[in-house]
Formats: structure tokens, C-alpha cells, sequence
């Protein structure tokens, strides 16, 4: 999977599409996760399990909009 980097620098926001948005609130959930675990709140385990489940969240989502899009 390609790493992607978002950094906010106070420049106002642009307008945002709705997968932009929600490439960007995946990696977000992602982010927070990969914190978790390596602050060792969290188990290989349980963040592997947690990834599954944003990842399902994500597909889910996205095969809502290609279904309501048609």
C-alpha cells in the first residue's frame, strides 16, 4: 500500500471531494492506530485487527458510492 503524508500548514483549506476526504480520514484512523501501537497501547494483534476493520469501513463506503453513482 502507497504511504501517504498529509500536513496541514494554516493555509487555508481547499475544497475537498468526497474521496479525497475520505483517503484522507482512512489514513488519518491509520495514523492514530500506528500511535497507539507504538506507544505499545496496543498489540500486534489488536492493531492489525483494527486495521481490518477501518480498511472494511473504507470498502464498504466506497462500494456504496460506486453503487448510488450508477
Amino acid at each position: 500500500m502507497k504511504r501517504r503524508e498529509f500536513i496541514y500548514d494554516g493555509a487555508p483549506v481547499l475544497k475537498m471531494t468526497e474521496q479525497e476526504y475520505t483517503a484522507f480520514y482512512l489514513q488519518f484512523e491509520k495514523s492514530i492506530m500506528a500511535s497507539l501501537k507504538k506507544r505499545e497501547l496496543l498489540t500486534d494483534l489488536q492493531y492489525k485487527r483494527c486495521i481490518e476493520e477501518i480498511e472494511k469501513q473504507y470498502n464498504k463506503h466506497n462500494i456504496c458510492n460506486i453503487v448510488t453513482t450508477y
